[in-house]
């Protein structure tokens, strides 16, 4: 009997506590939450307050845009807010030339480049000289009239002073700076006009260098193209990605879609691997025609462009105002009337390109509003600093034959090639 009292008392004294937390584990279970637990559920936590304020983003950016509608084409020149970033003039007393189409198309600020005087007369005897000179009276522009002109002067690659001279112009109100080192225009002589050393050449550094530190936008026409042909230009599009990787916080104008408006996808590398990398609309005289009727039959691809980089793309023409009976009032009228025309409508005339239609892109109103004047806002008043480039560029999207240059290597143009006989 006692024998059988003993086992329904259970364990000795000792171990009853023991017993109890066994009987009570066996009954209601282990509550105790296991380490990996809480670490899913926390991520799980930071996934919901990121999908919500990034919702709670999309909620807010749809009624900013409600609050702050933008503005259309018609408003935007009513109220003069319009940019031209790339326009050239020959002298001060033409000034008032470039205002009287300014106010009527409602551009309240225009961007004037220094030019030499081949750039003013497309003469080849003169090659890169004047621009000092030019540089004087861009100075005497934005004096005149402050409200309305920006001063971006050049100065020569090969100049040893080139960068004291910038500085001393700064000083005196430029506040962009235009290079030509990535030019490939090729002389009759089979020479370079503007690129008489690589745009990363040693002697260059220190000019980027300066802009970048203080914020100053550069304009660099470069050309990138090179398919191994005598029209390509061996090293420009490496010389110019130097550039780039090398001053990552430097704020960049690459005009003329950056002569990639056909490769586009060249261009579409470049933007998507530089963050601080702009362009323009401008085509120059010379190429406007040609460049609008190609936009003309591909509508959808500029499309598609535009809605893809919308805070990157500029207006301007790049006209060159000088004396003479071809350059009026009404020439520059109709050639900026035709980019924001191409820019805004379905389709469009100008007497710029007589006796034909043209398809145009009809840009929303906020793509719009950003190419005219907000795209160059940003551009000013962004301070860059501690900019990564982290993509990998994608040299095989860009059409470009590799050189295997070594830094600061220029190479001349390549020699047309002659027929065998």
């Amino acid at each position: 009997m006692s024998r059988k009292r003993k086992k329904q008392t259970g364990l000795p004294p000792h171990n009853k506590g023991a017993a109890s937390v066994k009987r009570r584990s066996s009954k209601t279970g282990d509550t105790r939450v296991p380490l990996v637990l809480w670490w899913v559920m926390g991520v799980a936590a930071l996934f919901l307050l990121a999908s919500a304020g990034q919702q709670a983003g999309r909620y807010y950016e749809r009624f900013n845009r409600w609050m702050n509608p933008p503005l259309a084409r018609a408003e935007i020149q009513r109220q003069g807010r319009i940019v031209d970033v790339h326009e050239h003039i020959g002298s001060a007393n033409l000034a008032a030339t470039y205002l009287d189409v300014m106010d009527e198309l409602g551009i309240g600020k225009m961007c004037l480049m220094g030019s030499s005087n081949f750039t003013l007369t497309l003469n080849e005897q003169y090659g890169f000289t004047g621009y000092d000179e030019n540089n004087e009276e861009l100075i005497k522009i934005v004096e005149q009239y402050p409200d309305r002109f920006e001063a971006w002067p050049t100065v020569s690659p090969t100049d040893p002073d080139k960068l004291e001279k910038f500085k001393a112009l700064v000083a005196r109100g430029a506040t962009g700076l235009k290079l030509y080192v990535g030019h490939g225009y090729v002389t009759k002589k089979r020479r370079y006009m503007f690129h008489p050393v690589a745009m990363d050449d040693p002697g260059m550094l220190p000019l980027y260098a300066y802009c970048e530190k203080n914020f100053i936008p550069v304009c660099i026409h470069v050309n990138p193209f090179d398919d191994g042909s005598p029209k390509g230009k061996p090293g420009f599009a490496e010389e110019f990605y130097a550039v780039l990787k090398q001053f990552p916080d430097l704020k960049v104008d690459a005009p003329h879609f950056m002569l990639s408006s056909v490769k586009d996808v060249r261009l579409q590398e470049f933007l998507d691997t530089f963050p601080n990398l702009y362009t323009d609309v401008s085509f120059g005289d010379s190429f406007m025609k040609e460049r609008l009727r190609y936009i003309s039959k591909h509508p959808k691809k500029f499309k598609k462009l535009f809605a893809k980089y919308p805070d990157r793309f500029m207006f301007g023409s790049d006209l060159v105002l000088t004396p003479g009976p071809r350059k009026t009032r009404k020439w520059i009228h109709d050639q900026m009337s035709a980019y924001l025309d191409m820019l805004t409508k379905e389709t469009y005339t100008t007497d710029a390109i007589p006796g034909e239609v043209l398809n145009g892109l009809a840009l929303p109103d906020e793509i719009v509003e950003n190419i005219l004047y907000k795209n160059f806002e940003r551009l000013k008043n962004d301070r860059p600093q501690g900019t990564k480039v982290t993509r990998r560029f994608q040299w095989t999207r860009t059409g470009v034959k590799r050189s295997g240059r070594e830094p600061g290597q220029a190479f001349p143009p390549r020699p047309l090639k002659r027929s065998g006989g």
